[in-house]
């Protein structure tokens, strides 16, 4: 099986992991902030205590330009710079596929695929055709006419072609391939489907992936998605998704399809949850990783997946293990998922789906008495924030938020009102260089 690791990690960009300050050294050069480096080894050690195959990063800066063309400004440089830091951490095999612009205007992203060279190959699906042009199919450009990425993004892939057993462009050079930025719905007769909006045209696309997973002779097309924050346009959106030929109707034997995303639609939302998902788990015959607990406390912090801000967050035992009250209780409470479709010769179906927390740490089996049939995870993750030391009780435990069977009821947390602990919570030793990383957690799955 191949590990994916996806993230969305808010507004990511060179600043998130390497900010230059005010401050100068002796010598007059301006100093990187302390909190970017704490953002940095949130993403380490979440990266490094469960090494994944493929880790996704959406909601990555671009820069202005057309849909389809590469990034620029700070979501450039801080892509390739955790490249750099994806090589010192993991090994030298690591790549990042170029990416491009997905939406128009105001609210246009990319989304960063970093992968491990030495057990997937890059196979596209699209092509590259040089300069300022946007990707596009290999039978559009034409298999001649693909260009090598120019300088900085010349580095990103490896040398070599794509093996010749893959069923996605056989033998074309890796360097010369692309992600997919734009996809068309079911075609009429032999006329081709028209090109989709999800929902809109100027919303942002998802972004396709594929990589030739040579030790289980299979495709994987990992399809990545960020959905609209409004309501209405993330429910059509990712049901829009269920129309994509070559994640449905085109997906071959030996083809596993993977949709991740932050779909912005609530698990627990009786009205958009229907219609962002039904056709995807239904006709589309996808399998949804993160399904909804029963809707209360404290039930519903197994499945959540986004943090409040620092100043919302309290460390209070309210709702008990694992959610307390630092997870979004309504609306955005668990919007972040994973779905698995399996050709008949693509192996699955997938396992070990768990939610990276890493406030309190995973899995979730610290409660003695846990509610009845609640995801506890499988990966271990410890907390990111400041630890209990080796030699004393609950070592590895967060120094400023108990866990059963501490806490003044056995489930952890504090009584509410005890400022002291508040303070010590939201510090940057502890859940705000968790919440400054990202306002979600990290979801990590085998397929």
């Amino acid at each position: 099986m191949a590990r994916v690791l996806y993230w969305n990690i808010q507004q990511f960009g060179i600043n998130k992991i390497n900010q230059i300050g005010r401050k100068r050294d002796h010598n007059g050069n301006r100093l990187q902030t302390p909190e970017s480096g704490y953002r940095r080894d949130v993403i380490r050690t979440t990266l490094t205590q469960n090494t994944p195959d493929i880790f996704v990063v959406v909601e990555t800066s671009t820069g202005s330009g057309a849909p389809g063309t590469l990034i620029s400004a700070g979501g450039s440089t801080g892509s390739r710079y955790l490249l750099g830091l994806i090589r010192n951490w993991l090994g030298a095999n690591w790549m990042l596929v170029p990416p491009v612009r997905l939406g128009l205007n105001g609210v246009t992203e990319g989304i960063s695929v970093y992968y491990n060279s030495a057990n997937l190959e890059f196979t596209g699906p699209w092509g590259w055709q040089g300069g300022g042009n946007a990707s596009d199919s290999v039978a559009n450009i034409g298999a001649m006419n693909l260009a090598n990425y120019a300088h900085p993004w010349n580095t990103t892939l490896p040398l070599g072609n794509v093996n010749a057993n893959s069923n996605i462009n056989a033998n074309c050079a890796f360097r010369q391939l692309a992600g997919q930025w734009q996809f068309r719905g079911p075609g009429v007769g032999m006329a081709p489907g028209p090109v989709l909006g999800f929902p809109n045209n100027f919303n942002r696309t998802p972004y396709l992936t594929t990589f030739w997973d040579n030790a289980n002779n299979r495709t994987i097309k990992l399809m990545s998605f960020h959905a609209s924050p409004k309501k209405n346009q993330a429910a059509n959106g990712t049901n829009q998704l269920s129309n994509i030929q070559e994640m449905t109707a085109n997906l071959a034997a030996n083809e596993v399809g993977v949709i991740v995303g932050d779909f912005n639609v609530d698990v627990f939302n009786t009205h958009f949850e229907p219609i962002a998902y039904n056709n995807l788990t239904g006709a589309a015959g996808y399998t949804r990783a993160i399904n909804p607990t029963a809707n209360q406390w404290p039930d519903k912090g197994y499945v959540c997946t986004m943090l409040k801000s620092h100043r919302n967050a309290r460390p209070w035992d309210t709702n008990g293990y694992s959610g307390y009250k630092y997870v979004i209780q309504d609306s955005f409470s668990s919007v972040d998922n994973i779905l698995t479709r399996y050709g008949v010769n693509a192996g699955g179906p997938a396992a070990n789906i768990t939610i990276a927390n890493r406030v309190t740490g995973t899995p979730y089996n610290l409660d003695p008495n846990p509610p009845v049939g609640v995801p506890a995870g499988h990966y271990a993750y410890t907390t990111g924030m400041a630890q209990i030391p080796v030699g004393m009780a609950n070592a590895g435990s967060p120094v400023a938020l108990p866990l059963p069977p501490n806490g003044p009821n056995g489930v952890g947390g504090y009584a509410p009102g005890n400022i002291g602990a508040l303070s010590r919570f939201k510090g940057w030793a502890n859940f705000r260089r968790i919440r400054s990383t990202s306002d979600h957690m990290a979801l990590i799955i085998d397929i």
